[in-house]
C-alpha cells in the first residue's frame, strides 16, 4: 500500500494540461503577426501562405509525439515537445531578423523552422489531451471541452500580448483589426469547445457526437458564406513596401517571446501530468466539474468583453486605440493565467490531500512516478485493477454503480483471471465501439470518414485563421466580418473538441495517442490545400500589379464560396455517415 498525494492525482492534470495547451496553441497567433513577418521578409501572399502551411504540416504531424506518449507517458512527451518548440521559435526569430528583403531562399528556411516550432506544439497537445482523455473516460466531453477551449483561447491570449507590447503605434488600423479578429476567433473557438463538450455529454444517447459534428460543419459553411458576402468598406490601404522604407523587423520579436514563455510554461507544468490506474478514473465529482465550468465561464466572459472592446476601438485612430487597449490587454493575460490557478485550488478543495491506494502490481505505476507506463497497460492488464479506499470526512469518490461494483469485484476476486478479463471488457464496452489497433483502425471506413471531415473542416478553418490579417486589410471593418469570424470560430471549436472524443469512442484508448496523431495529418494537408492551392491563388489573381496586397471583396470571395461547398457537403456528409454506421452504439448509450 502507498500514499498518493494531491500532486499525483488526476485532478491536477486538468489545470496543468491547460497550461500545456496554452503553449501548444501558440500557432493560432500567426494571423496576428503575419503581416509584419511578410514585410520583414519582403515576400508575397503566396509565400506567406506557404510558410503557414508548412508550419501546419509540422504542427499536425504529431505521430512521433503520439507514439512516444503511448510508450513513455505524458511527462517526457511534454518536455520533449517544449524543447522542440523553443528551438524552432528561437531559430525562426533569428532567421527572420537576418533575412534580407527579396531573398526568397529565406522563405524555405523560415517555413521549415516554423514547422519545427509547431511540431513541438503537436507533442504538447498529444501529452495534454491524451492524458486527460485517458484519466476521465466518463467525462470526456466536459473535460476535453474545457481543455481544448484553452488551446483555442491561446491565440487570443497571445494577440493581447502582441497588442500590449509588440504593435507599433504608427501601424495601419488594419493590422490592429487583424489582431482583434484573431481575438474574436479565439474567443468563439473557446466557446465552441466548451459548448460542444458539455452538449455532447448532456445529449449522450439522444443526439450522437457525429451528428453534432455534422451540424458544426454546416455552421462553418454558413460562416464562409458570410465572409464571401462581406463588403469592402474602402478604408484600407496596403502597407509600405520594403524597398520604399528599408527592411522592417517589426512584429517578429514576438517569436522570441513565444520561445521563452512557452518553454517556461512546459517546465512548470509537465512534471504534474500523471496517468491514473483504472479504478481512479471513475466519474468525476459533480461539484468539482461545476466549479471548473464556472471558472471557464468567467474566462469566456472576460474574453468577449475584450473582443467587443477591440472591435469598437477599431473605429478610432490607431494611437488612441492602442493607448486605451494596452492596459486591458495586460490585465486580460494575467487574469486568464490566474484563473487557471483558481481552478486548481477549487478542484482540489473537495479532494483528500492524501489517500491510501492498493496497487496490484501495476507496471509503470510506482510510488515515485505515476506517469510511467502506457495507457494500454493500465487499461488492458488484468493486474491493473485497483480499489480506491477513500474516506476523508464526509468525502467519498462518487462512482457509477455498475462501474464501482466492477472495480470492487475486480479487487476482491483478483484470484479469478477470467472474471477480471470480463470486467475490464465490460467497462471498455461502455465507452467505445471497440478496442482497435492502429492497423485495424486504418483498415476500417470510420477512420477515413473522420479524416475526411477533419480535412474539410479544420483545413478551411486554419486557412481562415492564418489569413485574418490579410482579410482585415482587404475588407476592412464591417458587421458581417465580425459575424463571420464568430461563426467560423465557434464551429472550429466544435471540430477540435469532438474529434478526440470520436477517436476514443470509435477505436478505444489502446492506441489513442497514435490514432489521434494520424488524424491530425488531415488539418495539416487540408490547410495546405486550402491556403496555398486555393486562397493564395485567388488572392494573387485579384492583386493589382505594382501592389503588395489585394484590396476588395474579390480577394477572398471565391475562396470562401468553395470552402463553404466542401465543408457543407463533403465534410458534413462524412460526419453523418459515421453517425449512421454506428447508430446502434450511440442508441445503446441512451439506455445506460
Amino acid at each position: 500500500m502507498e500514499t498518493r498525494r494531491w500532486w499525483s492525482s488526476r485532478w491536477i492534470t486538468i489545470p496543468m494540461g491547460l497550461y500545456i495547451e496554452l503553449a501548444a496553441g501558440s500557432a493560432y497567433a500567426f494571423g496576428v503577426y503575419s503581416t509584419q513577418l511578410k514585410n520583414a521578409l519582403g515576400i508575397n501572399q503566396t509565400e506567406l501562405n506557404l510558410i503557414s502551411s508548412v508550419g501546419n504540416i509540422g504542427g499536425y504531424l504529431g505521430l512521433p509525439g503520439g507514439l512516444w506518449f503511448d510508450r513513455y507517458g505524458p511527462r517526457s512527451t511534454a518536455f520533449i515537445g517544449g524543447m522542440i518548440q523553443c528551438v524552432g521559435y528561437l531559430l525562426a526569430y533569428f532567421a527572420s531578423r537576418a533575412a534580407e528583403p527579396r531573398v526568397n531562399s529565406s522563405v524555405t528556411v523560415v517555413a521549415l523552422l516554423f514547422a519545427v516550432a509547431w511540431h513541438g506544439g503537436a507533442w504538447l497537445d498529444s501529452a495534454g489531451v491524451s492524458v486527460n482523455c485517458v484519466n476521465f473516460p466518463r467525462n470526456r466531453g466536459m473535460v476535453l471541452g474545457i481543455l481544448k477551449s484553452f488551446f483555442g483561447l491561446s491565440g487570443s491570449v497571445f494577440a493581447q500580448v502582441y497588442l500590449s507590447f509588440y504593435v507599433n503605434p504608427n501601424q495601419k488600423k488594419s493590422n490592429v483589426l487583424g489582431a482583434t479578429l484573431v481575438t474574436i476567433f479565439g474567443v468563439a473557438n473557446c466557446f465552441g469547445r466548451i459548448v460542444s463538450g458539455f452538449a455532447s455529454d448532456r445529449l449522450r444517447g439522444t443526439v450522437s457526437r457525429p451528428t453534432i459534428y455534422s451540424g458544426a460543419l454546416l455552421l462553418f459553411a454558413l460562416g464562409c458564406v458570410f465572409f464571401a458576402l462581406a463588403p469592402a468598406n474602402g478604408d484600407s490601404s496596403c502597407p509600405v513596401k520594403n524597398d520604399q522604407m528599408g527592411k522592417s523587423d517589426e512584429g517578429v520579436h514576438i517569436l522570441l517571446f513565444f520561445a521563452v514563455s512557452c518553454f517556461a510554461i512546459v517546465l512548470l507544468s509537465a512534471g504534474f501530468l500523471n496517468l491514473m490506474p483504472l479504478a481512479e478514473r471513475i466519474e468525476a465529482n459533480p461539484l468539482q466539474l461545476r466549479w471548473l465550468s464556472c471558472g471557464y465561464t468567467i474566462v469566456a466572459v472576460l474574453s468577449i468583453f475584450l473582443a467587443v472592446t477591440g472591435a469598437v476601438q477599431n473605429h478610432w485612430e490607431a494611437d488612441e486605440q492602442l493607448g486605451q487597449h494596452k492596459m486591458a490587454s495586460i490585465v486580460f493575460v494575467f487574469v486568464t493565467l490566474f484563473l487557471v490557478l483558481c481552478l486548481l485550488t477549487v478542484s482540489l478543495a473537495h479532494f483528500p490531500w492524501s489517500f491510501p491506494v492498493i496497487h496490484a502490481g501495476i507496471p509503470g505505476f510506482g510510488a515515485e512516478d505515476d506517469s510511467r507506463g502506457s495507457p494500454k497497460e493500465s487499461l488492458t492488464s488484468p493486474s491493473a485493477i485497483v480499489y480506491d479506499q477513500v474516506h476523508h470526512g464526509d468525502h467519498k469518490h462518487p462512482s457509477e454503480p455498475e462501474l464501482g461494483e466492477k472495480v470492487v469485484n475486480g479487487v476482491e476476486g483478483e484470484g479469478s483471471d477470467g472474471d477480471g478479463d470480463n470486467d475490464d471488457e465490460a467497462v471498455r464496452s461502455m465507452e467505445s465501439v471497440r478496442e482497435a489497433t492502429v492497423l485495424q483502425a486504418l483498415g476500417g471506413t470510420d477512420f477515413w470518414l473522420v479524416w475526411l471531415a477533419q480535412f474539410c473542416g479544420t483545413g478551411a478553418g486554419l486557412m481562415t485563421l492564418n489569413n485574418l490579417g490579410q482579410i482585415s486589410t482587404a475588407l476592412g471593418s464591417s458587421a458581417l466580418i465580425y459575424l463571420a469570424t464568430v461563426t467560423t470560430g465557434l464551429a472550429y471549436g466544435f471540430f477540435w473538441c469532438l474529434c478526440p472524443i470520436l477517436i476514443s469512442e470509435l477505436f478505444g484508448n489502446e492506441s489513442f495517442g497514435t490514432l489521434y496523431s494520424l488524424v491530425n495529418l488531415a488539418p495539416a494537408i487540408g490547410s495546405t490545400a486550402f491556403s496555398v492551392g486555393l486562397a493564395a491563388s485567388v488572392y494573387a489573381d485579384h492583386t493589382v500589379s505594382g501592389q503588395n496586397c489585394c484590396l476588395g471583396s474579390s480577394c477572398y470571395q471565391m475562396t470562401f464560396f468553395i470552402s463553404a461547398v466542401l465543408t457543407g457537403f463533403a465534410g458534413s456528409a462524412a460526419a453523418a455517415a459515421i453517425a449512421w454506421r454506428n447508430r446502434e452504439f450511440y442508441s445503446a448509450q441512451g439506455r445506460r
